[in-house]
Order: structure tokens, then C-alpha cells, then sequence
């Protein structure tokens, strides 16, 4: 049966007590203290549940809109797994983060950070020519 930390309610295994018989890897026995979580914003609660032509479409295509918004895009060389189980993928070597001059030249279009220092009716423009799967009015 887990048992539960008393600072913060997370779950732990018996044998996960330390030498003073405390669970103490989430919170530094009571040292590090997080504020609650706020509420979700109304945009992203109606994305995620309502039945709109626009959640609709972010759920659908949710990794597309991820990669319009990122900062950054993440490269690694994916060995594919044996088996059937779920979705995973195993990554050899390094894990690259690719990232863009925080100003493009006339040879690179822009992406990523570079976005983020546009207009944001130019940036979220810009945003729609790389991926044409996202709605406008949802970027």
C-alpha cells in the first residue's frame, strides 16, 4: 500500500523512507515550499474541452501548434523499439536543441525565438506559413 508524503501528498512506496522512516525527495523533508497551481486560463480550458471547430482542430493537430510555438526544436537520432506496447521512442546519442539567430538574414527564414520579438499579428502571419495545418484564429 504507498503511503503518502505528509508536506505536499505525494505518493511513495514503504521502502522509499529514508533512515529517519520520513519520505523526503519531493519537498526536502518541508524545506522547499511551492505555491499552489493556478487555475488554467479560460483559452486553454476551451481548447482542451469544448466541442469548437477551433479546439477541435488544436486537439486534432496539438503537436503541430506546439512546434509553431516553440523556442526551440529538439533532434536526436530515434532507434525504434521491438514489440507492439505503447508510443515510445528510445534516443541514441546526444539530444540536440536547434535554435535560431535571434535575427534572420535574407538567406533563413525566420523561426522559433525569432517570432517572439515580431508584431504579433506579423509573427503569428509568419507562424501560419510554416504550419498550414494550424488554424489562424487559434495561433
Amino acid at each position: 500500500m504507498p503511503e503518502m508524503c505528509e508536506f505536499c501528498g505525494a505518493l511513495y512506496w514503504k521502502n522509499e523512507e529514508n533512515s529517519s522512516k520520513k519520505y523526503t525527495k519531493c519537498y526536502l523533508d518541508g524545506k522547499v515550499r511551492l505555491p499552489n497551481l493556478t487555475e488554467a486560463p479560460d483559452l486553454f480550458k476551451e481548447l482542451l474541452c469544448s466541442n469548437s471547430q477551433e479546439a477541435k482542430s488544436y486537439r486534432q493537430q496539438i503537436r503541430e501548434y506546439n512546434v509553431a510555438l516553440a523556442f526551440a526544436s529538439m533532434g536526436s537520432q530515434i532507434k525504434a523499439l521491438p514489440g507492439t506496447g505503447p508510443y515510445c521512442f528510445h534516443i541514441h546519442g546526444q539530444i540536440y536543441h536547434m535554435v535560431s539567430p535571434l535575427y534572420s538574414n535574407e538567406g533563413n527564414k525566420p523561426g522559433y525565438c525569432q517570432f517572439y520579438i515580431f508584431d504579433s499579428s506579423e509573427a503569428s502571419n509568419r507562424r501560419m506559413e510554416n504550419n498550414q495545418a494550424c488554424l489562424h484564429s487559434v495561433i
